[in-house]
């Protein structure tokens, strides 16, 4: 496939994905503002976080390597830099999972505070992201 073709669908799963991570904290902050999230509710949420936002992630890391093998893009800091930031971003991934699951099985009646303000971590891990990979500054 051309590289257009593959930066393409990069950024299209790079856009599904980071959706996902602003759609459901904020999502389940205004559950919680309204009287509460129950486990089927949170299923719900959880049902297609993983079918439409896991996925996602798991292109926009297959495409990106790719990408940045077929360029050569490794050996540049702000490769180090950005991958450093997409790493943060995967594991705010598995918290937010991990939270929809433990409410999905009514282990947890409502998520941690950090999680309903996640949305804005994710903005500015986003905003790095971006800016390095316009810029390259380094």
């Amino acid at each position: 496939m051309s590289y257009l073709v593959i930066k393409s669908l990069h950024v299209v799963a790079m856009v599904v994905w980071l959706s996902g991570m602003i759609f459901v904290p904020l999502t389940l902050s205004r559950m919680a503002a309204g009287g509460g999230i129950d486990a089927r509710q949170a299923a719900q949420l959880r049902a297609g976080f993983s079918a439409v936002v896991t996925p996602a992630m798991l292109a926009v890391w297959g495409l990106g390597l790719y990408l940045a093998y077929d360029v050569g893009y490794f050996s540049d800091a702000w490769l180090h830099a950005k991958l450093a930031f997409v790493v943060a971003m995967s594991g705010l991934h598995g918290v937010l999972s991990g939270q929809l699951r433990q409410m999905s099985g009514a282990r947890l009646a409502k998520p941690a505070p950090f999680v309903l303000r996640l949305h804005w971590v994710v903005g500015l891990l986003l905003l790095g992201i971006v800016g390095l990979v316009i810029v390259k500054p380094f």
